[in-house]
């Protein structure tokens, strides 16, 4: 194992310029941080590294030697292993065919021998303490954590000399993230070179040695994790120093117009039940440990699971059974996975946009491209969306774009109710703290607001009262100074708790 040297690169698409001598050095036996803004060249170096792209100008070392990946088949055999922030599993193929894929056991005249396969992958997941399960499952029936898990195991099955993490934790619970710090301070004290990329500050602190700074394409600080504390590497990846991230809490609400009713809504049989009053002006948080119904609660609002039970928006009772009813109801959602289940990548912003507001921009059934240009100028200025091209494929964004531009398109269609399920997941503080500000500003504006998140610090900083949900049922309802410790213990205990003020 040796170190990581990344230096001068420059890396240019279009008019776009997404590294500008950007260096980085990554010491074997070390845990390196990189942090930076959504666009600052984050990803840009991790697709140089893993052989996807190739850079216009600069070098990469390892050992001292020369690293010019041109494929990530060439960038696996050099022994950079990466995971990604956009899974790079297959669907419709089994867990085990996607974590043994191009290593299988046993080929013989082109065929793959299943028991082999199957054996090796349950062998291969409890060598990493994860549990096995059904290995012939195929990963769509996954959530998503568990597929960052697999992806995780995938990549360190292979031995890596230097494992990258780009946003790897941005789906995992919190004993899952623990288990992951365990398995890279591991593959560091083996002598691994690992370089760890989040915007989750505590997490930099918590696990990295080093941190370097991104900013426009740019290196812009370098140093011990020790000696550059959250506010610093803030004030350093978005040029200014950052005031307040997460917006004031709304006061007197408790009296204020009702939104939006659930009585006993239920999706058997992971809900069982959950009754709820959104109000004007108030932000509603979900929260407790993954699997207890949080996902089935946001499906049967947005009609995508079958439910029981009453909601009532504005007074009058909604029962969507698919998604297009509930828009037309005035629901909208912002998903858990934007890639999969909200954006078409190859599609340009501008298609993007307009495709969930045809209705609005459309007149005898054909697009009026001025009502377009007006509707997508809107959401690209308002929720300032980096793009050189509104043609240009969201798949080329940055994640934090990318989830502007969804936000975008659920924003124009003016909902009633708005749905986030872990909406900041994977993207940077400056972009938290807009999506957090927008969040405000719909509530005040009369929608009804409510949100789930992975994260218990967001919850207990954001919300204004967390539902803490086990095993279907709302466990805990918290109000008032609402702590990070709270939330966890009511998920973890499962004990029913009463609001309190």
């Amino acid at each position: 194992m040796a170190d990581l040297v990344l230096s001068e690169l420059h890396k240019a698409y279009g008019g776009t310029r997404a590294l500008r001598g950007a260096s980085l050095r990554a010491a074997a036996g070390e845990v390196q941080g990189l942090v930076g803004e959504n666009g600052a060249g984050k990803s840009t170096l991790v697709k140089i590294l893993s052989g996807a792209v190739r850079p216009d100008a600069g070098s990469v070392t390892l050992a001292g030697a020369e690293l010019r990946p041109r494929s990530p088949q060439e960038a696996r055999r050099a022994g950079i292993g990466t995971v990604f922030q956009e899974l790079s599993l297959i669907p419709d193929l089994s867990v085990a065919a996607n974590l043994l894929y191009g290593i299988e056991p046993r080929v013989r005249a082109g065929r793959v021998a299943s028991g082999a396969l199957h054996a090796a992958a349950r062998d291969a997941l409890e060598r990493f303490d994860v549990p096995a399960g059904d290995v012939t499952r195929p990963v769509r029936e996954l959530r998503l954590a568990e597929r960052q898990v697999l992806e995780i195991v995938k990549t360190l099955l292979r031995e890596p000399r230097v494992l990258v993490l780009d946003e790897a934790t941005s789906a995992l619970l919190p004993e899952q993230v623990a288990w992951l710090f365990e398995l890279v301070r591991g593959f560091a004290a083996d002598g691994g070179c690992a370089l760890f990329i989040s915007h989750r500050m505590a997490e930099i602190e918590q696990l990295c040695d080093r941190v370097t700074v991104f900013r426009a394409g740019e290196d812009v600080g370098a140093g011990a994790t020790a000696e550059l504390p959250e506010e610093k590497l803030v004030e350093l990846m978005l040029g200014r120093t950052v005031e307040r991230i997460y917006p004031a809490k709304a006061e007197g609400v408790a009296e204020a117009p009702v939104v939006c009713e659930l009585h006993g809504v239920g999706a058997p049989p992971r809900l069982r039940g959950v009754d709820l009053t959104l109000r004007r002006g108030e932000l509603v948080g979900v929260g407790g440990l993954d699997g207890q119904g949080q996902a089935e609660l946001f499906g049967a609002l947005f009609g995508t699971v079958p439910s029981t039970g009453r909601v009532l928006l504005d007074g009058r009772e909604l029962r969507p059974s698919s998604p297009a009813q509930a828009l037309d109801a005035g629901v909208a959602l912002v998903p858990e996975d934007r890639a999969a289940e909200g954006l078409c990548l190859t599609l340009g912003v501008r298609d993007n946009v307009s495709l969930g507001n045809l209705r609005r921009i459309s007149r005898l059934g054909l697009v009026d491209r001025g009502r377009e240009r007006a509707l997508v100028g809107d959401a690209v200025r308002e929720l300032q969306i980096k793009v050189a091209d509104v043609r240009d494929p969201v798949g080329g964004l940055s994640g934090g774009n990318q989830q502007k531009v969804l936000l975008g398109r659920v924003l124009a269609r003016s909902p009633r109710l708005l749905l986030l399920y872990d909406a900041t997941r994977g993207v940077d503080v400056g972009t938290k703290s807009e999506i957090y500000r927008l969040m405000r500003e719909q509530a005040e504006a009369g929608v009804g607001v409510l949100f789930y998140s992975s994260d218990a610090a967001e919850l207990a900083n954001l919300a204004d009262r967390v539902l803490v949900l086990h095993d279907g049922v709302v466990r805990a309802q918290l109000t008032g100074e609402i702590t990070e410790e709270e939330i966890v213990a009511a998920a973890v205990g499962g004990r029913r708790k009463e609001a309190r003020a």
